[in-house]
């Protein structure tokens, strides 16, 4: 059988969907062990240097860090030259890790949709608007099976597309297991000192201006940091231009760390805030918990369903409630340990070995 797998989502500076479609892809392929099963269509060819997979270039016109132009580019690049690649490939069975499916095509396909987000937020996604609206209802009629991330995904899918929960299969993203841990380094405490994360500001459905209104709430002249890490420019600086320089004394905005530094920076802090209003699963969480730093979370979308009880939840509609739920965790050391305790042993339940063993177990059925 010849595999195909759809990873033109991929470039140099990989994100959540990049995340995915590169753990899966190497998990996979390590269960198959044949580099003639598996053909990886991609723009970075190095990224599988090592791994048993056939790798076909693509231009890299189609990278999402090239914006709506690479959008424009990817969608008619899949149209119109993928299917007669695939064609000339002799492919089996057509895997697309995000949405990016083939309308016309003969070949049989599954897709993952990870999330539903330009349907909640179409201003904030406007293009993406139109595609979920109009192009994916057609994409999934096309497909044999739909992968999502969360049981909550599954049911928005089923709610908004109006089709049968049978033929969606939920597989759960991971996240690195051999370089998330908890490290003795203090690194950014001493650079920093008492302070609590927020990771990946990049649009306003993370919900970054409440968390920093209940932040300074708790107290202007507390001893304690907001250290917000990541995400689009454009949108924080949105943010910063709804509060005053005094009121973002404690608040500290950091483009860019070192992946390497990640585990220290987890580590550090005293709490994880993830008000996001709604998450297709969500990944910092883990991240968080594997270096044993407590998780403040949402209780809406997939939230709960991938913390379970390592998380102390809110409402992130309500500013009152982030506050008081950061203050509760700050306050209490016995509850900080649980919290912490119960998210070394909530991750272990995830693992990219897993999900690509399901991924597998899928694509054998078609």
């Amino acid at each position: 059988m010849k595999i195909a797998i759809n990873a033109t989502i991929l470039d140099n500076k990989p994100t959540g969907l990049g995340t995915f479609t590169i753990n899966i892809i190497k998990e996979l392929s390590t269960l198959i062990n044949d580099k003639n099963s598996i053909i990886v269509y991609t723009s970075t060819p190095s990224i599988f240097d090592g791994y048993p997979v056939t790798v076909k270039k693509v231009s890299p016109v189609v990278q999402p860090q090239k914006g709506k132009f690479g959008g424009l580019m990817r969608f008619l690049w899949s149209q119109i030259i993928f299917p007669l690649r695939i064609k000339k490939d002799k492919i089996d069975i057509l895997y697309s890790t995000t949405h990016h499916g083939l309308i016309i095509n003969s070949t049989k396909q599954i897709i993952t949709i990870h999330d539903i987000l330009p349907l909640k937020y179409p201003h904030q996604y406007k293009l993406q608007y139109y595609y979920f609206k109009f192009i994916l209802p057609i994409l999934i009629k096309k497909s044999k099976r739909i992968i999502t991330v969360s049981n909550n995904t599954k049911k928005d899918l089923v709610s908004n597309y109006h089709i049968s929960d049978k033929i969606i299969d939920v597989i759960y993203n991971s996240f690195d297991k051999e370089h998330f841990s908890n490290v003795s380094s203090n690194e950014y405490k001493e650079k920093f000192g008492d302070y609590l994360l927020f990771v990946g500001a990049s649009y306003p459905h993370k919900n970054l201006e409440r968390a920093i209104k209940a932040f300074i709430s708790l107290d202007i002249d507390s001893k304690y940091k907001l250290i917000i890490v990541g995400g689009r420019e454009k949108y924080k600086n949105w943010v910063k231009q709804q509060f005053s320089q005094q009121q973002l004394k404690n608040v500290h905005f950091i483009d860019y760390v070192n992946y390497e530094k990640l585990p220290v920076l987890y580590s550090n802090a005293k709490a994880l805030i993830y008000p996001s209003l709604y998450e297709g699963f969500g990944i910092p969480p883990l991240e968080a918990m594997a270096s044993g730093c407590p998780v403040i979370a949402s209780n809406t979308s997939s939230i709960p369903e991938v913390c379970q009880d390592a998380a102390f939840y809110f409402n992130p509609e309500s500013i009152s409630e982030i506050s008081y739920a950061i203050r509760t965790v700050l306050n209490d050391n016995n509850l900080r340990e649980d919290l912490i305790q119960k998210g070394f042993k909530r991750v272990n339940q995830f693992s990219w070995r897993e999900s690509a063993r399901k991924l597998l177990e899928i694509i054998l059925k078609v």
